[in-house]
């Protein structure tokens, strides 16, 4: 399932684009994205986690 589908199961709205950014992956396992308004993404074993620009995690 896609970062867009599942952030949006959760109620959270992905803003604009999603960049992935490799310098914030600590190893292969992980990918992390981000979006126009600095929320981060990160899929872990096709988990996700978002931290949002103003520090929540969700």
């Amino acid at each position: 399932m896609s970062v867009r589908k599942q952030a949006e199961r959760i109620g959270f709205q992905v803003v604009g684009e999603l960049t992935r950014n490799t310098d914030l992956e600590p190893t292969h396992l992980y990918q992390c994205y981000l979006d126009e308004a600095a929320n981060k993404y990160i899929l872990r074993r096709g988990i996700l986690t978002i931290v949002a620009a103003d520090g929540r995690v969700l």
